[in-house]
């Protein structure tokens, strides 16, 4: 997606924007797969099974689909405000500063192919020919 990252109009860059814009990034696109409806996903039975007033969670149906079927956020937090409050009020911002550190520190990214850098390398090599 353009702009991810982008503080002023694209004048500067904001590693910590690029994660929280990953986030909404992420949020989107679980929203715009839609829900897969099927007679399994429907799963009439247990509708029928637990009835008004009852609950779905303890049902084994239930916690097959749920990390399928529930985007959990990251860095966004679902928490009522007094379990955000004991868990040390990190804001969003902080929250990203951590994830940008932890990335910083540990992601070790898998090397291009051979044959890859050498064609971005031409591709490069072309680009400052018709600079100079």
């Amino acid at each position: 997606m353009y702009g991810m990252g982008m503080l002023d109009s694209g004048m500067s860059m904001s590693l910590e924007q690029y994660v929280i814009d990953n986030e909404i990034v992420a949020a989107v696109r679980h929203s715009i797969k839609g829900i897969e409806v099927t007679d399994e996903t429907i799963d009439l039975d247990t509708i029928i099974n637990v009835g008004p007033g009852g609950h779905f969670m303890s049902q084994e149906s239930t916690r097959k689909r749920i990390r399928t079927a529930v985007w959990i956020p990251e860095l966004f937090t679902r928490d009522y405000r007094t379990e955000w409050e004991k868990k040390g009020w990190k804001n969003l911002f902080k929250k990203a500063c951590e994830k940008v550190d932890d990335i910083l520190a540990h992601h070790k990214p898998a090397p291009l192919d051979k044959d890859i850098a050498k064609d971005i390398r031409e591709i490069v090599k072309e680009a400052d020919k018709e600079l100079t």
